[in-house]
């Protein structure tokens, strides 16, 4: 057996080593044990030693991302049937070339010791965990269902991954690369010396302007840190989602996989169905200039991909979590002119419109489907006629109207309609008014009691709608 060089632990630090705070040892039952170097304790930081450690053999060691940004991606095949394995890796393989236009030669895939694989990309530059996992969703998207197995994202900060040409302890299998046509394992070490990392832009569009060497500090630095908002955070999906909408097309030429994916986690956060989901998306590709796609891309094939994505993000329920638990600042002023629009019902959608407003951007969709359910009634008619009211009270304003939508219209043969567009009409924020920060899910009432003192709410309210609706809420 060939033995480990300096410049093959060298080439492991260049394509791998994110952290070296926390790391994985396999001991020989198969089980990992996670190490985290603390000053004045016992566990070294990972190091050159260790690798070669591995490399040898002797123990197997694994690694974590630096929980911000990664340099890698690892997809791992792990299913109870090595043949479902083999199958679902060479899937995995095929839609990364013909569906991500990645070359061949940047695709590395290795045995994992016992029944699986890991296929690894390599990139140029660390970039953000959250792009990563964007990036993986959409793959894993068109891969589809894996029979009695999963295809997991690797590696996070909570989630290692094993470093491959080592011995799975368990097995006292080497895990060799592997020919990413056959399979077949590459007893080699030197195959990894070969490996040249691809360019990030594959991947992503973001250049975070950071240096390798800057990214190592500062996940030093989040490691020993409070963070509570920081790079991951997934509200700059939100962000992303409200910026696209209010443009109404692509805001970047090469992202419409992105894209797509961040307006499936928005559909799938706001409540819109599937089929909603799907149509705002075409909405946008297709009022996206044809600079913005690859070569021979078009509108069919980003239908179909829109379809399996939504499907995915739907069935999995992904969403964009922080956008519930943000809080949100509400006026005095706000609340009244809330208040002032008319019936219960139309109070009720005219708050979910502010809410809205106030969480995804001041131009907003919202479909008959949605409103209904943020005012919890099965009737259309109360919801169009709610609508109609705030149109002309001024509460809102269209930004959209019934505009048909002749490439799905062509494409289904029935006439359908894009997704109205609002805006909020209003904009009285008085000086030294009162408010309050809530969280998403806190109702009309209860915000307006926090602003309002009852007579006040008694002006805008009428006595049979403040006894039946408001009057067992007044303390």
């Amino acid at each position: 057996m060939e033995q480990p060089n300096k410049q093959l632990i060298s080439k492991f630090n260049e394509l791998y080593i994110q952290t070296r705070y926390k790391y994985l040892v396999q001991f020989n039952d198969g089980k990992y044990v996670t190490l985290i170097h603390k000053p004045g304790k016992k566990v070294v930081k990972l190091n050159d030693s260790i690798i070669k450690t591995h490399l040898k053999g002797d123990l197997t060691y694994g690694i974590f991302s630096g929980g911000h940004f990664n340099k890698f991606i690892t997809f791992d095949v792990d299913c109870k049937e090595h043949h479902i394995a083999r199958w679902a890796t060479l899937k995995l393989i095929d839609v990364l070339i013909n569906n991500f236009q990645i070359s061949r030669g940047g695709i590395h895939a290795s045995f994992s010791g016992n029944k699986g694989y890991h296929v690894d990309l390599f990139l140029d530059k660390p970039i953000l965990v959250s792009e990563l996992k964007t990036f993986y969703h959409s793959v894993i998207a068109c891969v589809g269902k894996i029979p009695n197995g999963e295809i997991e994202f690797r590696a996070t900060d909570t989630q290692g991954v094993k470093l491959p040409l080592g011995i799975h302890q368990k097995t006292k299998k080497r895990c060799w690369f592997v020919d990413n046509e056959t399979l077949e394992p590459i007893e080699s070490f030197d195959y990894l010396l070969d490996v040249e990392p691809m360019d990030s832009e594959v991947i992503t569009d973001n250049d975070f302007g950071l240096s390798e060497e800057q990214v190592v500090e500062f996940e030093h630095v989040a490691a020993s840190t409070d963070i509570t908002v920081n790079a991951v955070d997934m509200s700059k999906a939100l962000q992303n989602a409200a910026k696209i909408i209010e443009t109404g097309r692509l805001t970047q030429s090469g992202t419409r996989h992105k894209t797509t994916f961040t307006l499936a986690l928005f559909g799938n956060t706001q409540g819109w169905t599937e089929d909603e989901t799907v149509a705002v998306i075409m909405d946008i590709l297709l009022a996206t200039p044809r600079g913005y796609f690859s070569e021979g891309s078009t509108p069919e094939y980003w239908d179909k991909e829109a379809k399996r994505l939504v499907e995915y993000v739907f069935t999995k329920n992904i969403t964009i979590t922080s956008s519930k638990d943000k809080k949100l600042e509400i006026y005095k002023s706000e609340i009244l002119a809330v208040l002032d629009c008319g019936t219960f019902r139309q109070k009720q959608l005219a708050y979910a419109m502010l809410i809205t407003s106030k969480r995804y951007g001041k131009i907003f969709y919202l479909t008959v489907n949605t409103a209904m359910r943020m005012i919890g009634t099965k009737s259309r008619e109360t919801v169009q006629n709610a609508i109609k009211q705030l149109i002309e009270s001024g509460f809102i304003e269209y930004q959209r109207k019934a505009e048909i939508d002749k490439a799905r219209s062509l494409e289904l043969g029935v006439a359908r309609y894009k997704p109205n567009k609002y805006k909020l009409s209003f904009d009285i924020y008085l000086e030294n008014d009162k408010s309050v920060f809530i969280e998403g899910d806190r109702n009309m009432i209860e915000v307006a009691l926090m602003l309002c003192d009852v007579a006040e709410i008694k002006k805008y309210v009428k006595r049979r709608e403040f006894e039946n609706r408001w009057q067992a809420h007044v303390s």
